[in-house]
């Protein structure tokens, strides 16, 4: 069963009020430029995309359109160029001073800005889903002009594209480049690696390494012996100390505690005990790094 009639009509009366605004909207964005003032852009850049009815811009601001794209030979520079004619709307030129209301106004107020570096470019906007515009720009280092009168229409500077300028950065590093003497340091670069492989695979260097193989060879049947020289010697201190107890015990029976003799001999073992502790310890630091008689002791600590 349908829907009732009275919901068809207002579906019908919003969907009608809908495209009245997107109509409206759309007029608005091309409405188009009305006592438009012409101006003549010639560039020497690709102008891909660029059609007529795309806007001209002023820091996003929409201030006319382009009304020609075309392409002639230029014979002085043996090149093609690109004229571009475009109007701008007196009332929203960004003069220097006051607003233009005539086109004598509006070519005053923009030789004033082109000697102060207003130049117009093409901008590519087609990577963010956009068409190619004109924009009209301060460049204060491009170089000086004035507007153009000389023909028909005053004729505005095209800008440096954004390749140009980088074109223009990258100049003295190319120039640099093409004067370094480029086959004298590869020839150079030739004679080191060869010196270095030479040196690498020569006899000296195996020869030294032979050589530093038997001394850590030989360093490591020592450390062995030594660990078990050392092991040995803290064994028989230790027997010498329990023996030296056992005197003590038996002097301190017959003379007394308060025997200088006693008190000597207390203090030797003391010392003994202390060297028979510090070799304990060598001896179990040489185990676990048996190295150390080549490299020398660690910082850190084990």
């Amino acid at each position: 069963m349908g829907r009732p009639l009275a919901h068809r009509k207002w579906e019908l009366a919003v969907l009608s009020i809908l495209c009245a605004g997107f109509a409206s909207a759309a007029s608005a964005e091309v409405a188009p430029i009305v006592d438009g003032v012409p101006f003549l852009i010639r560039f020497h850049g690709s102008v891909r995309g660029l059609v007529p009815g795309a806007p001209v811009e002023v820091q996003g601001n929409r201030i006319g359109e382009v009304k020609s794209v075309g392409v002639e030979y230029a014979s002085d520079r043996n090149s093609f160029v690109a004229p571009v004619g475009i109007v701008v709307q007196p009332s929203l030129f960004p003069a220097a001073g006051a607003a233009p209301h005539t086109a004598a106004e509006v070519y005053y107020a923009a030789d004033v800005l082109v000697q102060r570096g207003l130049r117009a470019q093409v901008s590519d906007t087609q990577l963010l889903g956009g068409e190619a515009i004109v924009t009209l720009d301060m460049q204060p280092g491009a170089p000086p002009a004035t507007l153009d009168r000389s023909g028909k229409v005053p004729e505005l500077p095209a800008g440096t594209t954004q390749q140009e300028r980088i074109a223009q950065k990258l100049q003295p590093l190319i120039a640099k480049l093409s004067d370094a003497p480029i086959d004298q340091v590869f020839a150079e670069l030739q004679e080191s690696m060869a010196a270095l492989n030479q040196l690498v695979t020569g006899p000296e260097l195996r020869g030294a390494s032979a050589d530093l193989r038997n001394v850590v060879d030989r360093l490591g049947a020592r450390s062995d012996t030594l660990i078990a020289n050392l092991n040995e010697t803290v064994r028989s201190t230790n027997r010498l100390i329990d023996h030296t107890g056992q005197t003590l015990a038996t002097i301190d029976r017959q003379v007394g505690d308060r025997s200088p003799l006693l008190a000597d001999i207390r203090g030797l073992v003391q010392q003994m005990d202390g060297a028979a502790r510090s070799m304990r310890l060598m001896a179990e630091y040489l185990e676990r790094n048996p190295n150390a008689l080549i490299t020398g002791k660690s910082d850190h600590r084990r």
